[in-house]
């Protein structure tokens, strides 16, 4: 009877496995395509008829608190906190839950427990970082400072977020200036943050300084150029500054320009690169792409150059350092060229452009005037090629023509982090080349006819000023060479991928197995990334492109969805679905008068962070108020599209010795380099051998030695000697 139950046993055990896969592997499927019911369904079926263990409770926790049920997401989390006390993942968990219930007592107590549980940082810091954000909603505000500090020390990834919170803290304990060195620490460490920079712009103008307040709020408006609040404060500044707004930004000036005339190989050098194709690049636009309305500039060329019009030809020309003034008549709508003893040289209605007779000549923009400089950079800046003045009717745009081998030293100078392997800098070099010469094969849309434009929609280019050394060696030592991607698959990049690209190219040697659960994908965008990852084997990536944490106040949600919607006050927000990888795909925001559903990064960026959301691989933790939102904590993972390369990765490989060719066959595999061959590998260093040695002859022993008498062994070492022994050997 007993082998009969255990034959059945053994027929059952495999077929109960394949089921609790099938069941696992649907409940996942379920929940990353938002079917968070049936998702639900299946890891509670789990927890009935296998073992019960903290993940399985972990799993149906995220599932619930994804479907708006903080609740009972809460005991799931106590359930997992029970069965594995000592992972401090689990209490952080608890926590959060309990922070989104306005729980704050019993959220500080599992903070305070993971903290006296953990071993690692991340979870020390995160617990930190959740203990300093339960003492700030409790109104503990000095309680809270520790906590949060201590989240800054030991978490470069919660920096932006814990400094950023401190900030605010000291701004509702009406210590203005103290919350300026805060605000500025979060700024410094994630740049795309417009709700700081405003926070930093209202402590300002409290604080009596109105220009540094100007400033905050044009840094706000080049991230997100409709934010309302920024809109009105930096229009009501404007009445009281003492001088031009202009005049106190942090710009760039240049007297004169920077490029000299270069030896015989610069010469060559330059020759070279003059040979490939022409490039229009439109200038001084916005994040957008859309190009500012000069009104005034002043020229200056490091070579002798020529001043031509479009239509008829050369009408005026220079020497090197000889300043122009090109300004804009509103009167007449004609644009005049002046020498520096204001004599007027030329007068046109037509686009001209000044021309280096030198292959190596540049031109310097310098003092830019526009009508509107939201989101423009208007610093000097010093450019290869040709610069054309194409007149508008509210000014003039400016168009770079260069050629394609001198736009791409600064625009490899801006994407690569300096400090960089030469191979990192090749393998842009090569994605870039690839990318543009894509850009020139089709027609130009606009009445400029240029290609790319200089903002980050395209590629950002500030001319010579971000060109590097090691930027002009890898499109050097690659001139010529571009890459035949895989079909299918566009030439694109990236920052980082947080750890898989949106193709399912992991960054590291070798591959894991994909994401198979809620737990996992939470795990990844709160825990530090993995070591072993490429973006992880260089110290020269900024940390705030792997992770990062933001904290948004559910008002200035709600600001951003009726930009387009109105749906009243945020009550919920769930994502509806992600792709194998975990970025959101589509979101649904409930409000008290309807719900609206977000599809794409376009829609979701702009509803939560409009023109700074780093990445879609990202969770949501929502915090209430009774049934309202209140705030929503984002752990995010990565940044960028995550499509084409990993610009991280590609640098962490190149520190690991990879070629640049191996670089991007890792991220486009079998993508094809015409007119490369990869070099001989290197003979292996030769092994000097040892002569064979001779058999040594075996040695003989010593004579024995005579043995001491009884008085000397009996005195031992360091001891006298006995008078027989003094008369055998008498002294010298």
């Amino acid at each position: 009877m007993n082998a009969l139950f255990l034959a059945v046993l053994a027929f059952a055990v495999p077929a109960f496995s394949s089921e609790t896969d099938e069941v696992t592997r649907s409940a996942y499927l379920d929940f990353m395509e938002g079917r968070y019911d049936k998702a639900a369904s299946g890891y509670r079926y789990l927890e009935t008829v296998g073992t019960i263990d903290a993940a399985r409770a972990a799993d149906l926790a995220i599932v619930l608190r994804e479907d708006g049920k903080p609740d009972e997401a809460g005991a799931h989390w106590m359930k997992a906190t029970l069965l594995a006390p000592q992972e401090p993942f689990y209490w952080n968990q608890r926590g959060w839950s309990y922070l989104s219930l306005g729980q704050l007592k019993d959220a500080r107590e599992s903070f305070r427990k993971s903290i006296e549980v953990s071993t690692a940082a991340q979870a020390w810091a995160e617990a930190q970082f959740g203990l300093g954000l339960a003492e700030s909603i409790d109104g503990n505000l000095k309680a809270a400072y520790p906590a949060l500090q201590a989240a800054i020390a030991r978490s470069p990834y919660l920096v932006p977020a814990a400094a950023a919170e401190l900030g605010r803290i000291t701004v509702r304990q009406r210590r203005y200036p103290q919350s300026v060195p805060f605000f500025t620490m979060s700024l410094s460490q994630d740049p795309s943050q417009p709700e700081v920079a405003r926070a930093i712009g209202e402590v300002y103008e409290k604080t009596g300084q109105g220009e540094a307040a100007w400033q905050a709020y044009r840094l706000a408006l080049d991230i997100d150029p409709f934010d309302e609040r920024a809109l009105e404060r930096r229009a009501k500044l404007m009445d009281y500054l003492e001088r031009r707004p202009t005049e106190s930004l942090p710009l760039r000036r240049l007297a004169r320009p920077l490029v000299r005339e270069p030896d015989e190989a610069g010469a060559a050098a330059a020759e070279a690169s003059s040979k490939s194709p022409p490039l229009r690049v439109l200038l001084y636009t916005n994040r957008q792409g859309a190009p500012a309305h000069l009104t005034k500039f002043y020229v200056m060329a490091s070579a002798d150059f020529r001043v031509v019009d479009v239509k008829i030809g050369e009408v005026d020309q220079g020497k090197a350092g000889t300043q122009f003034e090109v300004s804009f008549r509103p009167d007449n709508r004609v644009l005049e060229l002046r020498d520096v003893s204001n004599n007027v040289r030329y007068v046109t209605k037509q686009a001209f452009r000044f021309e280096p007779r030198a292959k190596w000549g540049t031109v310097l923009v310098k003092s830019p005037e526009v009508q509107d400089i939201k989101g423009v950079d208007i610093s000097d800046r010093e450019f290869r090629g040709a610069v054309e003045v194409v007149p508008t009717p509210m000014g003039f745009h400016l168009v770079n023509e260069v050629p394609l081998e001198d736009f791409l030293p600064a625009v490899i100078g801006h994407l690569v982090p300096q400090g960089s392997p030469p191979e990192a800098f090749k393998a842009m070099a090569v994605l870039m080349r690839t990318r543009v010469s894509a850009a020139l094969a089709q027609p130009p849309e606009n009445a400029e006819r240029a290609q790319l434009t200089d903002s980050l929609r395209d590629l950002r280019y500030d001319g010579i000023t971000a060109e590097s050394l090691a930027a002009m060696r890898g499109v050097r030592e690659t001139m010529g060479i571009a890459m035949i991607p895989p079909p299918g698959q566009a030439v694109e990049f990236h920052k980082a991928c947080g750890w898989e690209t949106a193709a399912f190219i992991q960054d590291r040697p070798v591959p894991v197995l994909p994401l198979r659960s809620p737990l996992e994908l939470e795990r990844l965008v709160h825990d530090f990334p993995d070591a072993k990852q490429y973006d992880e084997a260089s110290a020269v990536v900024p940390s705030i492109w792997s992770r990062w944490v933001r904290v948004f106040q559910a008002d200035g949600l709600r600001k951003n969805l009726e930009r387009t919607r109105k749906i009243g006050p945020l009550q919920g927000v769930r994502v509806l679905r992600r792709d194998p990888t975990g970025r959101v795909q589509a979101l649904k925001v409930i409000g008290s008068r309807g719900e609206t559903l977000l599809q794409g990064q376009e829609e979701i960026e702009a509803f939560l962070s409009p023109g700074s959301l780093r990445s879609t691989i990202f969770s949501l933790q929502p915090l209430y108020v009774g049934r309202s939102l209140s705030g929503l904590i984002v752990w995010g993972a990565g940044t960028g599209h995550g499509r084409g390369l990993c610009v991280a990765g590609a640098v962490g490989q190149s520190h690991l010795g990879r070629s640049f060719a191996a670089i991007l066959r890792h991220y486009f595999p079998n993508a094809q380099l015409p007119g490369y061959h990869e070099p001989p590998p290197k003979p292996a260093p030769r092994v000097r051998k040892e002569p064979e040695q001779t058999k040594a002859k075996p040695r003989l022993k010593p004579p024995a030695k005579p043995k001491k008498d009884a008085a000397v062994q009996e005195a031992g070492p360091g001891r006298g000697f006995s008078s027989s022994h003094k008369k055998r050997h008498p002294r010298k």
